[in-house]
């Protein structure tokens, strides 16, 4: 019965991690460019290994972190020169507010009061050379598909078209990429500067932004099932707990 109370136990611990991550997915279905987390492409990195000191207890959990999905999220024309996304593979590189170098898909660009060019997020676009961005003062935006920067200087006659900067921008692939603890997309492994490098291999869409990819029909459905799963460890709880106590009626010794 111990067995069967352990493996009960670690299911209702899986559908705790699974309810946590399915919250944190739909917390953000309304932020552009989220990418939905994930445990093991769904879950599947969650499984039971042997412990050899307690051989009655054989079930310990192990779960893999930081993964998430890197599905496109829908792109939505906004009309807004502010707003720019990555058609399909690629990322921009970022400064997070801890001062961490990071990878992102949010394009909801804004100019910061020192000037700076930042997401919604507020977090710091770099240039190709992983510098902070600043924006003279501006009429007009344009941003190229290779992720140059133009503007309409104040005052300047219509047409006219100044380059300003180029946003650095990373296809990410050969690098394995997961989550960090404070949310942000980098790298795998100890921070090393050369994999910030900028092959600007991403292409941008001006006036368009990515959505979030969570799928909140998903997510709900998720969340059922989870409910369920819930509910039926509890059951089988109850149901060892039922066998435990009828098996000890029938070792008691009659009465004289």
């Amino acid at each position: 019965m111990d067995k069967l109370i352990h493996t009960a136990l670690n299911s209702l611990h899986s559908a705790r991690i699974r309810q946590n991550v399915s919250s944190q997915n739909l917390s953000n279905a309304q932020v552009p460019g989220f990418r939905g987390d994930e445990i093991g492409g769904r879950f599947g990195s969650i499984f039971l290994e042997s412990d050899t000191t307690l051989s009655t207890r054989v079930f310990t959990k192990r779960s893999e972190p930081g993964l998430f999905s890197d599905q496109q999220g829908e792109l939505r024309q906004t009309g807004e020169q502010n707003d720019v996304a990555i058609v399909g593979d690629g990322y921009f590189i970022i400064e997070g507010k801890s001062g961490e170098l990071a990878f992102s898909r949010r394009g909801d660009l804004t100019v910061a009061t020192d000037k700076t060019l930042r997401n919604g997020a507020d977090e710091v676009v770099l240039d190709t050379s992983l510098t902070p961005i600043n924006m003279p003062p501006f009429k007009k935006l344009f941003v190229s598909e290779n992720g140059q920067i133009y503007i309409q200087p104040v005052g300047a006659a219509d047409g006219t078209r100044v380059l300003v900067n180029q946003i650095a921008l990373t296809s990410g692939q050969d690098i394995e990429l997961s989550k960090d603890v404070d949310g942000a997309i980098r790298p795998n492994g100890d921070f090393v500067r050369e994999q910030f490098n900028p092959d600007q291999n991403a292409q941008l869409k001006q006036g368009y932004l990515e959505t979030s990819n969570v799928s909140v029909f998903d997510e709900l459905i998720n969340n059922v099932e989870i409910q369920k799963q819930y509910q039926l460890n509890v059951k089988l709880i109850s149901l060892a707990k039922e066998l435990d106590e009828a098996g000890s009626a029938l070792m008691r010794l009659p009465n004289n």
